[in-house]
């Protein structure tokens, strides 16, 4: 058995090797795959998606030929004819025709035996820890698509019983999820054999609420048992439940998360069409969710497309019938914060439930967070695990993809600014045309948030590529102590390296150089006294008669420059001021000590 009490999956399948041959970008590759959760990162057309792509296909193709030809089709023979099919009938992904599945479009036979010349192979270990494989084969003749097995070392008795009815947990089942894939307004409960071939087809979204509906229905089923002769399930058996079970999981995760509680409409099949999933809005005290008062429950469609996406992760993450899951960028409509609670609220559930996950991403706060050796890599058509966490950063900045214009930029110029954000471009910029200093055509720009030893490791690795490359690194000072900062803003914690300068602002964030009582009078046309006033009762500040000095007063070095003017009581909606207006309001003379020794370097390194 596959499955231990209370839903927790006792062993798992995982899919160790993918082959492919003339699928997409993949020429003639093969990809080895871990279990649990792997992030699969790559520049666009690295061939990133066709990864989850061809095992989507596979499922499909696999599930169709079971359909057709029962699951003794899924065993290698030399005389068996193919299934045939049209473009319309070929749902795994999206595409014009049907040849551009294949490898520069060619379907024409080239060296193979037969006439399937695109091949999709996976191999993974059975309960007894022998190799299976079952390699699709996939032919287009007249724009009609033939698929069959050509590669199989299944057994008869391996996948039915006495009986001939097939036999649980032999083949991975997969599921391929694009973003909102199939989610739709009307859903009818499906038998397991419907719901099977929407997931083959690429429609996963098409069955949340069937996953859904049968996690719920275990959950009535178990508490029925466990309340059976009693008023109320014991204390003890109520958090066992709580603890182990699948729906309780999802609602938890789901009302904690999202402050929304998922109900079911009673279901009645001789008198129902259609499952209906209600969401309510409330809050999660302790173990009990509260509704909103007088708020209406709304249809599970209505939800937020981050919502949605969300939901359907978790609900195939925990469906018994789904061994790998693939995702293709679920964080695409999630902030960076929703996008780290959804990774690790599905590491916990991956873990308990046993399942594999394969989940593109072109996310920093994810690859960041990630352990190197479980990001793989996809680059000039070959995908393998980072080798060390020094690898991550070269992933982070595209580096192999020469023809980014970014990076064709630095090869010509070899010089290189790397600050923090887009924003901070800008207003530097600004400052520079204030202060007379003319901005340098030869320099690149780079937006980096992470820590000056990842600037540093980004530096070493883009020069590799690079020679004669030079950088200048600038970021905000933050929580670091002050002594970390010297009076040219060299930073003293970083280790600095030939031809990369990291700097450091002495105070806590750049706005901090912007909080000039007659600037940012002059830029809202409020009189003086009014900024004053706002300072010393919503911020505790006075500010000094001369911002411009190095050596600035305590309280002014260590502000919070960037709550101040865009959270809560701040410039932005007190004066309806941006850092950018006041930084036009500058003349020269009002430009601080620290930017001008900024410019200096800048210039310094662009000589």
């Amino acid at each position: 058995m596959r499955w231990g009490g209370g839903n927790i999956k006792t062993e798992q399948m995982y899919i160790k090797k993918v082959s492919f041959h003339r699928f997409k970008q993949f020429r003639s590759q093969d990809a080895s795959l871990l279990e649990g959760i792997s992030l699969v990162v790559g520049a666009n057309n690295s061939g990133k998606s066709s990864i989850l792509q061809a095992l989507g296909t596979w499922q499909f193709c696999k599930t169709l030929i079971e359909i057709e030809k029962g699951r003794l089709g899924w065993l290698e023979t030399k005389t068996k004819s193919g299934v045939g099919l049209g473009i319309v009938d070929f749902t795994p992904l999206q595409i014009p025709s049907l040849k551009h599945l294949w490898t520069n479009l060619k379907t024409a036979k080239e060296k193979e035996k037969d006439g399937y010349t695109l091949k999709i192979g996976v191999f993974w270990d059975n309960e007894h820890g022998d190799e299976r494989h079952l390699e699709i084969g996939l032919s287009l003749a007249n724009d009609r698509l033939f698929v069959k097995a050509t590669s199989s070392n299944l057994s008869e008795d391996e996948l039915l019983d006495e009986a001939g009815d097939p036999k649980m947990g032999v083949v991975p089942q997969v599921a391929y999820l694009p973003p909102l894939a199939g989610i739709t307004d009307r859903e009818a409960l499906l038998t397991p054999a419907m719901r099977e071939r929407m997931i083959g087809q690429g429609l996963s979204g098409a069955v949340v609420r069937n996953v859904l509906y049968d996690l719920y229905t275990e959950n009535r089923r178990r508490r029925d048992e466990l309340g059976a002769g009693r008023s109320k399930i014991k204390t003890s058996d109520l958090k066992e439940l709580r603890r182990t079970d699948s729906w309780e999981l999802l609602l938890r995760t789901v009302q904690s998360t999202f402050g929304t509680d998922l109900r079911f409409q009673n279901f009645n099949e001789r008198y129902h069409s259609y499952l209906r999933l209600e969401c309510v809005k409330g809050r999660l005290e302790g173990t009990v969710f509260k509704k909103y008062p007088k708020y209406n429950a709304r249809d599970l469609m209505v939800e937020g497309s981050g919502f949605l996406q969300w939901l359907s992760v978790f609900a195939l993450a925990l469906s018994p019938e789904i061994d790998v899951i693939l995702l293709d960028e679920p964080d695409a409509h999630l902030n960076a914060a929703l996008q780290k609670e959804l990774v690790d609220a599905l590491g916990e559930m991956v873990e308990r439930e046993r399942k594999q996950v394969l989940l593109a991403t072109h996310s920093p706060e994810l690859i960041r967070t990630f352990d190197h050796d479980r990001v793989l890599s996809v680059r000039e058509q070959k995908a393998k695990y980072l080798n060390d966490a020094e690898d991550k950063i070269g992933v982070l900045a595209g580096i192999g993809t020469v023809h980014t214009p970014k990076l064709h930029a630095l090869i010509q110029n070899k010089r290189m600014l790397i600050v923090e954000g887009v924003s901070d471009e800008r207003f530097l910029k600004i400052i520079a045309q204030r202060a007379g200093v003319a901005w340098p055509e030869n320099i690149v720009t780079w937006f980096w948030t992470g820590k000056v030893s990842e600037r540093r490791q980004l530096f070493l690795q883009l020069k590799k590529e690079i020679p004669g490359l030079k950088a200048l690194s600038i970021r905000d000072r933050d929580d670091e102590p002050v002594s970390t900062v010297s009076a040219d803003l060299t930073d003293t914690s970083a280790t600095q390296e030939l031809d990369f300068l990291a700097l450091k602002w002495r105070r806590r964030h750049i706005e901090n150089y912007l909080l000039s009582v007659d600037l940012i009078a002059k830029t809202s046309g409020k009189d003086t006294a009014e900024i004053t006033s706002f300072f010393a009762s919503s911020h505790s500040i006075v500010l000094p008669d001369d911002n411009t000095l190095s050596e600035i007063v305590p309280a002014i070095r260590d502000a919070h420059g960037k709550d101040i003017f865009n959270k809560g009581d701040c410039i932005k909606s007190k004066f309806s001021v941006t850092r950018d207006d006041v930084a036009k309001a500058f003349s020269n003379d009002d430009v601080p000590a620290d930017i001008k020794k900024f410019f200096d370097h800048m210039v310094e390194l662009c000589k």
